[in-house]
Order: C-alpha cells, then structure tokens, then sequence
C-alpha cells in the first residue's frame, strides 16, 4: 500500500513539473512577441517625444560620438528598451546631461 501511494505521488509530481515547463515554453515564445510589438510602440513613442534641447550646431549623431565612442566601439542594435537602461546608466558614468542622453536615445532607438 505505501508503494502504491509512493508511486502515485511520484507520477502527480512528474505530471505537475512536465506542465510547469510547458508553460515555461509557451511563455518565452510569446514574449518574444510581446517584445517586437514593445519595441515598435517605443520607437512610435521617441518619434512622438519633445524636442531635445542641445547647443546650437549640435546634433544627436555628435553628442554619441563626443560621449559613447571615446570609450566604446560601436555596439551592435539592441532592443529600445534595453538601450535606454544603457544610456541611463552611461549618462550618470559619462557626465552626460539630460538632454544629451535623451538625444543619445532617440538617435539609437531610430
């Protein structure tokens, strides 16, 4: 009798970690959905974003060079939303203002 008991609490077990890892299967398929249609709404929204505030005869372009590039080569195309983690980040390592970092944003999530 506690063989059989043994025996069904093993199957329950292996019943409930099979679905566990199914659902864990399904979920990261359908995140990396969710995270194509994330970075497609984010790039609508830096389109849509507020005019950065740099000096005169100061682009996005020269605000990465002058600040990313003197320490790093370029970098390959990540998600919107892991390079705006990375430039908030760099922007307090680097010195960079608000405005810059948000122009360093926008020039590479576009």
């Amino acid at each position: 009798m506690k063989g059989r008991i043994s025996v069904v609490i093993s199957l329950i077990l292996a019943l409930v970690l099979v679905a566990l890892v199914a659902a864990q299967t399904s979920n990261s398929g359908s995140s990396g959905t969710t995270s194509a249609s994330q970075g497609s709404t984010t790039s609508q929204k830096t389109e849509k974003a507020k005019k950065v505030h740099l000096p005169p005869n100061f682009s996005a372009d020269e605000a990465y060079k002058q600040n990313c590039t003197r320490c790093h080569a370029e970098v390959p195309p990540v998600s919107a939303r892991r390079t705006k983690t990375i430039v908030r980040h760099m922007r307090v390592r680097a010195n960079v203002t608000a405005d810059e970092a948000q122009a360093i944003l926008q020039y590479l999530t576009q």
